[in-house]
């Protein structure tokens, strides 16, 4: 069995991108506010100018590295959008925002390749400003599959969703994407079209299922066929959406945004249901539920597994003298180094200043926790003017017991005995 490990760090949401956004608004007053957002938000190092002739002078300048430029269409020097060309000529991505809205100004603003085209209407504008320069981050890491046997359709999807920061793949039958999933797990997303050659959507879509769950793989089904039921047919076959052919940019836009989104939201919630909040390490829950298959896997396979319990010593000492927030941040660097140190092994916080740790390879847990408590007796930890040394015991166990509770129990009972011998020690049965 394969560890799934997933990185204590949260996603673009959750913390700062430190990026770079080109901001030009000629009111002072709603630049600074958008740059406050941006800045608040996810931490982006913003750049205003208010007239195209200083845009120009911060491009022939070259000494920044935009991911984004967020446009006001209507400058004191260029009143008609001119500023987007100069944009696009200097390859960044453009989200175009205007106080008026002009259909004829639209069409010909989005056929530029904006990202985006937004009414300033409200406060609500700079909001949904500032989520979408999150969510072109985040597109970044992102992979999406388009599969349709059409390269003239495949080409023009692909350039819409690389307007929006998005990795594309591309397949020209339902065979040709089964193939590509198999060889990139990591595609977030498919838009699939029904009538193709060798394997058509709908028996792409129900091979997909058999693998891959709708909170996991999101599937967007697509057709040009004026039939009513072939939505219906998509969404019962495990799609999760559907869009009718022809389709504009911004249509598709929101449905691709609307299902990653959701993909996220579910991913968070997963990811809170089977970390530690404070460390990000594994919880109780998903140390056990992958735990005891990597327990059934190594004894099936005829191999030893090694078990350890790891504990803080004196840890209600340093909650004492320094407070819970001491005693968090001692938890969090302690959890950093065993997320270092320990990146092959199952690492789960299953108590206050209690670790559990499981070895595939039970010859080296001995060796590798004692380099590993050498480790963190000569690591130190800074807390407001103080330096906090702290040492840890360890109980292991390499007997193989009748289920993974045994042999946690008997570490536990060796941690025990490490602590009573004088700890800052392992003890190994």
């Amino acid at each position: 069995m394969a560890i799934t490990r997933t990185n204590s760090r949260r996603s673009a949401r959750h913390g700062e991108m430190d990026l770079q956004v080109l901001l030009i608004e000629d009111q002072r007053s709603l630049a600074q506010m958008a740059a406050k957002m941006l800045y608040e938000r996810w931490g982006c190092r913003v750049l205003i100018a208010t007239s195209l002739a200083q845009v120009r002078a911060i491009i022939d300048e070259g000494k920044h590295q935009f991911f984004v430029a967020v446009s006001d269409l209507n400058l004191p020097d260029a009143s008609h959008g001119e500023v987007v060309d100069v944009l696009i000529a200097a390859k960044l991505k453009v989200i175009a925002i205007t106080g008026m809205y002009d259909e004829s100004m639209h069409d010909k603003i989005m056929s530029r390749g904006v990202v985006d085209y937004v009414l300033k209407d409200s406060i609500n504008a700079y909001e949904y400003v500032v989520e979408l320069v999150g969510r072109l981050f985040r597109n970044l890491h992102v992979k999406v599959l388009v599969v349709d046997d059409s390269q003239t359709f495949c080409g023009l999807i692909s350039g819409m969703l690389q307007i929006q920061g998005l990795n594309v793949l591309t397949a020209s039958n339902g065979a040709e994407a089964l193939a590509q999933l198999a060889q990139q797990p990591d595609i977030k997303l498919v838009l699939v079209d029904h009538e193709m050659p060798v394997m058509d959507g709908f028996t792409f879509l129900s091979n997909v299922r058999r693998k891959h769950a709708r909170d996991r793989l999101a599937v967007i089904g697509m057709s040009g066929a004026a039939n009513s039921r072939m939505s219906a047919q998509f969404l019962k076959l495990g799609a999760n959406d559907f869009i009718c052919k022809p389709f504009s940019y911004e249509e598709l836009v929101c449905r691709v945004t609307q299902n990653l989104e959701m993909q996220e939201s579910i991913e968070s919630v997963r990811y809170i249901a089977y970390h530690d909040y404070l460390t990000g390490l594994y919880n109780r829950r998903a140390f056990f539920e992958q735990g005891v298959k990597l327990f059934e896997e190594t004894a099936g396979a005829g191999r030893t597994l090694a078990a350890a319990v790891m504990d803080i010593d004196f840890f209600k000492k340093i909650n004492d003298f320094y407070g819970h927030d001491g005693g968090d941040v001692v938890l969090k660097h302690f959890a950093r180094l065993l997320d270092e140190y320990f990146n092959a092994q199952l690492v789960g916080r299953v108590g206050g200043e209690e670790f559990f740790l499981l070895f595939p390879d039970a010859d080296k847990a001995a060796g590798q926790c004692e380099a590993f408590r050498e480790r963190v007796a000569h690591s130190a930890v800074k807390f407001n003017d103080a330096v906090i040394v702290f040492t840890i015991s360890i109980g292991i166990t390499r007997l193989a017991s009748g289920s993974l509770d045994d042999m946690l129990k008997i570490a536990d009972a060796n941690l025990y005995a490490a602590k009573e011998s004088g700890r800052n020690r392992i003890v190994l049965t």
